[in-house]
């Protein structure tokens, strides 16, 4: 999928192992999974919902640098409103789907592209919304 949908080289990947629990896919760096009881082991690196594989913002943030298709490179104000997870319209040379989100070159997450709108798959406590930002600074300005 990382290839077919962004282009992603398969060499990207060399070390890293993966298995599916669930509806998850989980990567980590051993040859196979320790015997051991533990819930999960590794990054969760995809949610599989029927047909649609989504990657996760941890795992686009690690490898979506390599993607050389279906990324974007927002400018300063779109990654504002991105980060604080906002739908935004966006023409760009993207197919729908999932696509990876970046800015200045730097991975933020996930976004969904449908028809010239940019939806921010950013989980909401990973979310900075400006007015937030704003009153902590001027909590202890008093």
């Amino acid at each position: 999928m990382w290839w077919s949908r962004f282009g992603t080289p398969l060499s990207t990947f060399e070390g890293v192992s993966f298995y599916r629990k669930g509806r998850n896919v989980w990567a980590f760096s051993l040859p196979e999974i320790p015997d051991m009881r533990c819930e999960s082991v590794g990054l969760r690196f995809m949610s599989v919902r029927g047909r649609v594989w989504k990657p996760t913002t941890y795992a686009l943030q690690l490898f979506g640098r390599f993607a050389t298709k279906n990324a974007v490179d927002l400018g300063p104000d779109q990654a504002e409103k991105f980060i604080a997870g906002e739908q935004q319209s966006l023409e760009a040379d993207l197919e729908d789907g999932y696509v990876v989100v970046s800015h200045r070159g730097d991975v933020l997450g996930c976004g969904l592209y449908t028809r010239g709108e940019l939806v921010s798959q950013l989980p909401k406590e990973r979310r900075i919304v400006k007015e937030g930002i704003e009153n902590c600074l001027s909590d202890g300005d008093s």
